[in-house]
């Protein structure tokens, strides 16, 4: 499914490349881009007698970095190669911090690279126990997205939600280098804050999903705009990143 949403942007600026081809070299190319965040969680007031105790109060952090088809797309060729780190736990206990990254880095000398990553956070709270906890969440978040080389694009797209929809938001980091510019970094910076109160027998649920599509190739035959580069990758990614957070969001309801 993936592949099929790549095709229109190549036949689309097929027209445009044939235009104003040049002479093709080799070059190298490369894209390394990461998302760090952090869930801060604070108790602002209990029920609870005991100065510090959280009785039945837990929460997990969890982390998961799906392979479906709105999810994942991989494409190298020649001497092109990807990865895909994301040095977090599939699930851990939280005090009063969960951390997450996610970084997708690629290059190329001689062939292209096309990827499509996606990685998936949640912050998970229960409480079993028999007193009211009233909580302060706050997320804080940074996207990178860097490239270096002749022709390389690489975009972030994010996106944090609560599990009954009470707040959202997203945001979106991008870069691309070309002849005339060889490298090219932006960051977008952010945060969010929850306040709730936790009642015996409640749960909630907050998600944060992150998108990183990139392409590059060691012999682009022209060196078009930044802006046509990314307008084309990123809103192809928006597509199977919407179907992405619809089937986490469906599984973690």
């Amino acid at each position: 499914m993936k592949t099929a949403f790549f095709r229109p942007l190549n036949l689309g600026l097929a027209l445009a490349l044939s235009l104003c081809r040049l002479n093709s070299a080799h070059a190298s190319a490369s894209y390394d881009s990461i998302v760090t965040l952090s869930y801060s969680i604070g108790i602002l007031d209990s029920t609870n007698p005991t100065a510090g105790d959280r009785t039945g109060l837990t929460i997990l952090g969890t982390y998961q970095q799906p392979n479906d088809e709105f999810s994942f797309y991989a494409n190298a060729t020649g001497d092109g190669t990807y990865l895909a780190n994301s040095p977090n736990p599939s699930a851990s206990a939280v005090a009063s911090l969960f951390n997450g990254s996610f970084a997708v880095s690629g290059n190329a000398y001689d062939g292209s690279v096309d990827t499509w990553h996606t990685g998936q956070f949640g912050l998970e709270l229960s409480n079993a126990g028999p007193y009211s906890y009233d909580l302060s969440i706050t997320l804080d978040y940074a996207l990178r997205a860097a490239v270096d080389g002749a022709f390389a694009t690489s975009a972030i797209l994010f996106d944090y939600w609560d599990a009954a929809d009470q707040l959202s938001g997203s945001d979106y980091s991008a870069a691309a280098s070309f002849a005339g510019q060889l490298q090219d970094q932006h960051s977008a910076p952010g945060s969010a804050v929850w306040t709730f109160t936790l009642a015996p027998g409640a749960a909630v649920g907050l998600y944060a999903q992150a998108g990183i599509e990139s392409h590059l190739t060691s012999t682009a035959p022209v060196p078009l705009p930044a802006a046509i580069w990314l307008f084309g990758g990123t809103c192809l990614g928006w597509v199977g990143f919407s179907r992405a957070r619809a089937a986490f969001a469906t599984g973690k309801v």
